[in-house]
């Protein structure tokens, strides 16, 4: 049985393109005019709940053609670097990360990089600069730790667009396209594995922050729509649509990528 929105006046459902607006009980009918029940919330509606649902509103967007409205509430005046229609999306804080050992000494020759030309270089110096005094004075303490594992490197702020992200710190900002980027795997929730290459150089981070959903659907819809964490939709609770419609938040999933059971390719 479909549920059948009320017209809202100033547009489909009342919403700007790009953006879901929350259905309320009352705004539901049934074909026969009745309203349908809700399931009953079963805990509360959080922040963690908003930026999943806005991220889902611009995945719609996306798949709906159509441009996505910015989803934070604050958003940093960063100047946009890849193209005349980008469109800032969102701004938090975030921490990055890099996989090497305690003792190890951070070379920026081996590591992040910016767009080509010799601004891009001569900044992607700046932000790392401090990186080495800092592990100059961290590699005594760390002699004796030799695990590899996924370690701090800078906290940044990150901007997300419809093109890319920017990680700035008191040192520059450093735009990455989504186009250098081969990866993005979520780790968890607020955290992606992400890996890009161009002509300077290669390099794979992990980025924490509050909109890294955000990157993985805006990155996968556009350059891998097959990605099993979209088409599977694992970058949500497995519970949430049914937590969300419980809460009055709908959301139209007809667009959406879909997994196909290999039999029925």
């Amino acid at each position: 049985m479909t549920l059948q929105p009320r017209p809202r006046p100033g547009g489909p459902d009342g919403a700007a393109p790009g953006e879901l607006v929350p259905a309320r009980g009352a705004d539901l009918t049934l074909p026969d005019g009745r309203t349908p029940a809700r399931p009953a919330p079963r805990r509360p509606w959080t922040g963690q709940d908003f930026v999943w649902w806005n991220t889902a509103a611009v995945l719609t967007a996306l798949r709906t053609g159509r441009r996505p409205n910015p989803v934070s509430p604050v958003i940093d005046p960063v100047r946009r670097a890849f193209a005349a229609d980008e469109v800032m999306l969102a701004t938090c804080d975030a921490e990055l990360l890099v996989w090497r050992r305690g003792d190890a000494v951070y070379n920026p020759s081996r590591g992040f990089f910016l767009a080509g030309g010799p601004v891009g270089l001569a900044l992607t110096a700046a932000f790392f600069g401090g990186q080495a005094y800092l592990n100059s004075r961290r590699r005594r303490a760390a002699q004796a730790d030799a695990v590899e594992k996924w370690r701090h490197l800078a906290n940044a702020r990150l901007t997300v667009s419809t093109h890319g992200i920017y990680l700035g710190t008191g040192e520059g900002i450093m735009p990455i396209s989504f186009a250098d980027v081969q990866e993005v795997q979520l780790t968890g929730t607020g955290e992606v594995v992400m890996a890009a290459a161009n002509a300077n150089g290669s390099a794979r981070w992990k980025l924490r922050g509050q909109w890294a959903e955000l990157v993985l659907v805006l990155w996968s819809a556009r350059y891998l729509p097959e990605h099993p964490q979209l088409v599977g939709r694992t970058w949500l609770p497995g519970d949430w649509f049914v937590h969300a419609a419980a809460h009055g938040y709908d959301v139209d999933t007809s667009a959406w990528p879909r997994l196909i059971p290999p039999a029925l390719r």
